[in-house]
């Protein structure tokens, strides 16, 4: 059973199937081994069947016997070859060009994927499962953009459908970098936090030994400093104050302000529920729970103010009694913009402007330790917490350079 695969913009694909008279087993039978080639080089795989020697049609490479046995071996015979043909085609269409050895791997029942779309695949499919459960919604949504940005990088830039996991160099992952920053316009953090989930996916391949080391590992990515914008004092009583909003306006400031006291990000006071209040002993409260994005719990006193927006909710007198319904981020992101305008506020407000000005409005420009703040907010390591530290930093030496113009040497 000779066989010649010859495909229009094809190269050249034959099978056939041998003997390897060399070993032989004690029933006296001789394995049977498919003869691949490809690109002038030859590769055999034992196909698990064998024959007696006199019962092999060397012509045809098939069993000549007619009985059960041997029509059962020539069935299997001929889906082996078929199998071949149609992972060829399947990586012909999907890869383009590849060496014969990414074949055999496959044929030999290797079980770890060999093309970047079958891990980008399984990797949302994982993380879609866990979400919920110890991952965030974001993360998953961050994972799956990779995956659509890096299929359409592939197709827009490369002509491919796919692309063997081996064939992911340096140059092919800069190249990536540039079209998230041009093409898609994302910002430089943005694009490295998504090369980043492209990282973590081809470590799974370098642990499976599809790959012998990440690519990535060529390739230092970098985050510039942003600045992180933060109300003032004035700003948030500015929203305290502000009157003459409808019902929806109304509920949306309280959420952007609850999270302003206590520091959770949107994700979690979506989930935010009474357990996660607990009442001490001697009648004061705080909030434990464990962050979406990180998993690490959060210790957060509730201040009178945050309790108040609490109650202000609740049918009873017990904040933890508190009914809202929180809309979704984009609709309340959407909404802050015109409160936000109503109040006199010249900034863009979003729902994580909240998050950082709890980090240095209400708590380390007030003398709240780094080590607590850091507690506070959920940070997995000090070295977060210390990007608004900086701010902090950064605003009292400018405060401080105003005080210097105000006195001048003749004082001294």
């Amino acid at each position: 059973m000779r066989h010649t695969s010859n495909y229009v913009g094809f190269k050249e694909l034959t099978t056939s199937f041998i003997l390897r008279r060399g070993y032989k087993y004690k029933n006296g039978e001789v394995p049977i081994v498919v003869a691949i080639r490809y690109q002038g080089v030859k590769k055999e795989i034992n196909t698990g069947l064998s024959v007696l020697p006199k019962n092999w049609d060397k012509k045809e490479a098939l069993v000549k016997a007619s009985d059960r046995k041997g029509m059962a071996i020539n069935k299997e015979l001929s889906k082996i070859q078929m199998e071949i043909e149609e992972r060829f085609i399947t990586m012909r269409r999907e890869i383009g060009d590849f060496e014969i050895d990414e074949l055999i791997d496959f044929l030999k029942g290797k079980s770890a994927p060999q093309t970047i779309v079958e891990y980008l695949d399984l990797k949302l499919e994982e993380y879609k499962s866990r979400v919920g459960i110890d991952l965030a919604q974001t993360t998953y949504y961050k994972y799956r953009r990779t995956s659509t940005y890096f299929k359409d990088f592939l197709l827009e830039k490369k002509s491919q459908t796919n692309l063997a996991v081996s064939r992911i160099d340096k140059m092919l992952l800069e190249d990536f970098f540039k079209y998230l920053r041009k093409e898609k316009a994302n910002s430089h953090n943005s694009s490295s936090a998504l090369m980043k989930c492209l990282s973590s996916i081809l470590d799974d391949a370098e642990k499976a030994g599809v790959i012998r080391f990440n690519p990535f590992k060529e390739i230092q990515l970098t985050r510039k400093p942003v600045n992180r914008e933060y109300l003032t004092k004035d700003e948030i009583i500015a929203l305290q104050k502000l009157e003459g909003l409808t019902p929806s306006q109304e509920i949306k400031r309280d959420l952007f302000l609850f999270a302003c006291f206590t520091g959770l990000a949107y994700a979690d006071i979506k989930n935010f529920h009474a357990m996660n209040i607990i009442v001490e002993p001697d009648g004061s409260k705080h909030i434990e729970r464990y962050r979406n994005k990180t998993s690490v719990m959060s210790y957060i006193p509730l201040i009178q103010v945050a309790e108040n927006i609490l109650l202000k909710y609740s049918p009873t007198d017990d904040c933890r009694d508190f009914q809202w319904k929180v809309p979704c981020n984009q609709k309340l992101n959407s909404s802050l913009k015109d409160i936000a305008k109503h109040a006199g506020i010249q900034r863009n407000v979003f729902m994580h402007l909240a998050r950082h000005t709890f980090a240095t409005t209400v708590t380390l420009s007030q003398g709240i330790s780094l080590e607590s703040v850091s507690k506070m907010l959920g940070h997995s390591t000090l070295k977060h917490t210390q990007i608004y530290a900086k701010i902090v930093n950064s605003k009292v030496k400018g405060e401080m350079e105003k005080l210097r113009e105000s006195f001048n040497s003749e004082f001294f």
